[in-house]
Order: C-alpha cells, then structure tokens, then sequence
C-alpha cells in the first residue's frame, strides 16, 4: 500500500511530565509514513533534553525549538517547516489509539472531504493528593480539536495560519473558518484520540469571557458573509 507522508505537530512548552508519553504514541501508528515535528515554546524545564534523547533512536523526530511566543505562533511556524500532503496535531498531554491514523486517512482517500475528526475521550492524570479542580467527562466527545484533528496541508493555504493573537482557543479561531465556509468535514464515530484531563489544563484555567468572545467574533462574520 501507498502510506502519503503526514506531519505530525507537537507543539510543547514545559511538557517534561507528558511529552515523551505523546511521542510514543505516534511512534506507535500503525500508519507507516509519519514525521514528528516537535515545535518547542521555549520551554525552560528537561522538555528539549527529553525530544533529543528520543531524536537519538529515531530520525523521524525534527526539532523546532525556538523563543517563548504562544502556541498559535509555534504552531505557524511547524506548518511552514512541514512539506507533507497531510497534517495531524497532537497536544503534548495527550495520547493517540494506534490507529488514530490510519483510519482517519481510509475515509479521507475516498472521500472528497479534505479534514477528518474523531470522537474523544477523556481521562484523569491528577497528581496524587493534589486539588482536584475538574473532572474528566466519562462519555465520548465530538472531538472538533487540534488532537482529532487530520487534514490535507492544501487547507491551511486556503484558510490561514492561527491567529498569532488568540492565545485560549487558537483552534476553535481557526476552525470556525472551515465552518463559515461549509467546507465539508468527516467525523469519524470512534474513540481515537484521549484527552488527558489534569491540574494544568490550559483551557480549564481560561477566563470564560475568552470563549465567549470566540463564538461572537464567529458569530459577527456569519452575519457579515450571510448580508
């Protein structure tokens, strides 16, 4: 069988406790073609010395380490290093099925959509005797996120990078583009990805007014595009 190259982005920034736990399990895909583009925030705890122990046994791992400038900025600059037809994102705290992949690509090669998501489940990894803020959510998710996320590199030229100025939600941002223009999207209906849920969630610790000020800002291009 023919396996297209996809890119998979890790962007990290101080993810010493989870980011080798997140390589392995791209490592582990049973989609042959992949390269692992870890784009490092300017992390300041073992994060890079961790990615350059596991680069040693496996040249598929590229290093992109650069000065703290957000996530959105890190992601940018992952997606303009890429050169693979496809792009997958996984956050540095999460984790894959092994077959996160290959599934996502049996459905998109025979379909003209170009981005496929999967369902996602959560799980708790609270340190012990921690505080314990928020729960992981025990039923499957429709996982319209960065981590379920797989599409065709083609899309972020005709849509754009992540707005460099949206710091808690960059993807929703992002994604809500795909959505104001009926681009047509896959949703796979199986537990691929898993959200690990823990003390330092960023979108936990976010303002609520943050989101909200997402879904207006959506909102108000809608009403524009549809006058």
């Amino acid at each position: 069988m023919n396996y297209p190259d996809i890119d998979v982005i890790i962007a990290v920034y101080n993810g010493e406790k989870y980011i080798e736990e997140a390589i392995v399990s791209v490592q582990a895909q049973s989609w042959k073609q992949v390269n692992i583009i870890i784009a490092d925030d300017g992390s300041t705890d073992n994060t890079l010395l961790i990615i350059s122990e596991l680069s040693k046994t496996d040249s598929r791992i590229k290093i992109l380490a650069g000065q703290h400038q957000g996530v959105s900025a890190t992601l940018n600059a992952a997606i303009n290093y890429s050169a693979a037809g496809y792009i997958a994102f996984l956050d540095a705290d999460d984790l894959w099925h092994e077959e996160k992949l290959e599934k996502q690509m049996q459905v998109l090669t025979k379909s003209v959509a170009k981005i496929c998501f999967c369902l996602t489940q959560e799980f708790e990894s609270f340190n012990q005797g921690g505080h314990k803020t928020h729960s992981a959510r025990p039923e499957p998710l429709k996982g319209y996120a960065k981590t379920s996320f797989l599409g065709e590199r083609s899309i972020f030229k005709t849509y754009g990078l992540f707005d460099k100025n949206v710091s808690i939600g960059d993807f929703v941002d992002w994604f809500s583009r795909i959505i104001r223009a009926e681009e047509p999207v896959i949703m796979l209906d199986e537990v691929l990805t898993f959200r690990r849920v823990h003390q330092h969630n960023t979108t936990a610790s976010a303002p609520k007014n943050a989101f909200l000020k997402l879904i207006k800002t959506h909102l108000d291009e809608k009403r524009k595009n549809a006058g």
